[in-house]
């Protein structure tokens, strides 16, 4: 490795060091469809192999945390014994939880870096030494990527998988046997979470079976493909349980193709939703990149259709973006930045190939052109790169300047034993001090909440804090919102978070208004410097804290 692809792996890794802490220690993690550090452990991956059973992701990344948390589980166990209840509310104090997070978000860091590595060594394979660098820059400056990297998500591990994968199909396209590693490592990614299926389908027909055939008439049924595909199949066969937990497969694959996608839908399946959905990519575009970015991305990807001599693998990444695009955004209708990374990652590097050829029609054989050619190329890179940089210092500086962290310093100015309520769930809360007489109240069975270390749960149908008159009531970032005030906007489904109901809005709403005899004394907000801006993503990072108290006391804010 040369310096300077060691130079934009160490960038990389400094944006990821900047708030890997987020959150910790603690009980929970702050992001919201994080794996780690309650839903990995033995009992997780049981269920994929337990009859009937079946767990929500696919287990590869699942038994890594597992081999991540096994240590802190021993330590437990060590302190409580193996019985289930004992071990269960012992692991979610801060320690045990602490450590495991920790683990899991140095892997998902070292993936992360390893998706930039993978970047540039594809497109130094598609357009020489310079295109993989700048590829591997434009990658490293992806802020959303840099967010996944700080958590114990899957995303991250399944685009690691999935960009070690397109490597090894396009050294099959070139004419090497690789088809073993090629389709082994797509079978990973596969293992790591479904949707990796949907961006390497179409490379892998293209790339390994249609295009050796079309270029140098090579069988479609070739030894390495035969041994890969066959391996591949008893692997994903064995990994997945559909061997030993045929039931439990098939299970997940209905709730795969049913609750776990069409309740999440957000929007309708006409052509006017799809087209919303299309205009939402392109406007959550400055969240990857930049609009300069993009735009010499754009002129990378018509670069590339040109005749040169290797075409066909120059569209290798687009094949992959595009049939992301079609199995996943457009069958399952969703936008979030999470199923954007994908396109961001194969397709903004094409912004390399633009800048090459300006590389080298402006820096000849003879050396440099007249210097306004020299400037006009170092001011296009500079448009691109300076707010994408900006766009990851924000998302760091979000991180560091999360809002909980005011409301906990709040709430460490009161004394022990003073009685609060909070509304919400833990991956949305402030972390808590353990002096504080904790009560989280809820219409749901307690059996139905994911538990809180040190916090009494307690069933009120009503939603009245006024016979217990707590000392303050601290709303999570999910509920410290104007809209949370309102009727629900659609029934419950599968998987929609608690304090959706009818009843708790009326209390929100009281609360609001002060009809209940309490205002709010506390509101903590995210707030950078100029030019940085905070920055959400999928409602864990910038949300507000509210903290409401009795209105005939008064508390001053820290």
């Amino acid at each position: 490795m040369r310096r300077v692809e060691a130079f934009v792996l160490v960038a990389f890794g400094v944006f990821v060091a900047v708030g890997l802490t987020w959150g910790l220690p603690g009980p929970d993690t702050w992001c919201v469809d994080s794996m780690s550090p309650r839903s990995c452990g033995l009992g997780a991956i049981a269920e994929t192999y337990r009859p009937g059973h079946f767990h929500t992701y696919p287990p590869l990344h699942m038994a890594i945390l597992t081999l991540i948390s096994l240590p802190w589980m021993a330590l437990a166990a060590c302190r409580v014994g193996t019985s289930a209840d004992l071990l269960g509310a012992e692991l979610l104090h801060p320690l045990y939880m602490t450590g495991i997070e920790v683990g899991a978000r140095l892997v998902a860091a070292a993936m992360a870096t390893g998706v930039v590595w993978n970047t540039m060594r594809l497109w130094k394979r598609i357009g020489g030494r310079f295109v993989g660098v700048v590829a591997g820059a434009v990658v490293a400056c992806n802020a959303t990527l840099v967010y996944y990297a700080h958590t114990g998500n899957v995303d991250v591990p399944y685009l690691f998988w999935t960009s070690w994968a397109l490597v090894e199909i396009d050294r099959v396209a070139a004419g090497e046997r690789r088809g073993v590693q090629a389709l082994v490592l797509a079978t990973c990614a596969v293992l790591t979470k479904d949707q990796a299926a949907a961006a390497l389908a179409l490379p892998i027909a293209i790339y390994v079976l249609i295009l050796p055939w079309v270029e140098r008439r090579a069988s479609i049924l070739r030894p390495d493909v035969v041994r890969g595909a066959l391996g591949s199949a008893a692997l994903y066969a064995l990994l997945s349980g559909a061997i030993v937990n045929p039931t439990g497969f098939r299970n997940r694959l209905a709730f795969l193709f049913g609750p776990a996608s069409k309740t999440w839908e957000e929007y309708p399946r006409t052509l006017a939703g799809r087209g919303a959905l299309a205009a939402d990519a392109l406007h959550a575009l400055p969240h990857f990149g930049s609009w300069p970015m993009a735009a010499a991305a754009l002129v990378g990807v018509g670069l590339a259709m040109l005749p040169r001599e290797n075409r066909a693998r120059s569209l290798l990444p687009l094949s992959s973006a595009l049939s992301f695009t079609v199995l996943f955004n457009v069958s399952a209708l969703r936008s979030d930045d999470r199923f954007l990374l994908p396109q961001s990652i194969l397709l903004l590097p094409y912004a390399a190939l633009a800048l090459d050829r300006a590389k080298v029609a402006t820096f000849g054989p003879h050396g440099p052109a007249a210097f306004g050619p020299v400037a006009l190329v170092a001011t296009v890179a500079a448009c691109a790169f300076v707010p994408a940089l900006l766009g990851v210092a924000s998302l760091d500086g979000t991180l560091l300047a999360d809002p909980r962290y005011a409301a906990e310093r709040f709430l460490a100015t009161f004394p022990s034993g003073t009685r609060i309520e909070v509304l919400g769930s833990t991956k949305f809360l402030p972390r808590l001090p353990s002096r504080l007489a904790v009560v989280r109240p809820g219409i749901e069975p307690i059996s139905d909440r994911q538990e809180m270390a040190d916090v009494s749960e307690l069933v009120d149908p009503q939603m009245d804090p006024r016979p217990r008159a707590p000392s303050l009531i601290v709303l999570a970032t999910e509920l410290s919102r104007a809209d949370m005030t309102e009727g629900p906007v659609r029934p419950a489904g599968y998987g929609l978070s608690t304090y959706r109901d009818a009843t708790t809005r009326a209390l929100l709403r009281r609360l609001a208004d002060g009809s209940l005899g309490y205002a709010r004394v506390f509101r903590s907000t995210c707030s950078l410097p100029w030019p940085l801006e905070c920055r959400s993503v999928h409602g864990s990072t910038a949300g507000e804290v509210w903290i409401y108290a009795p209105t005939a006391r008064t508390v001053a804010s820290p």
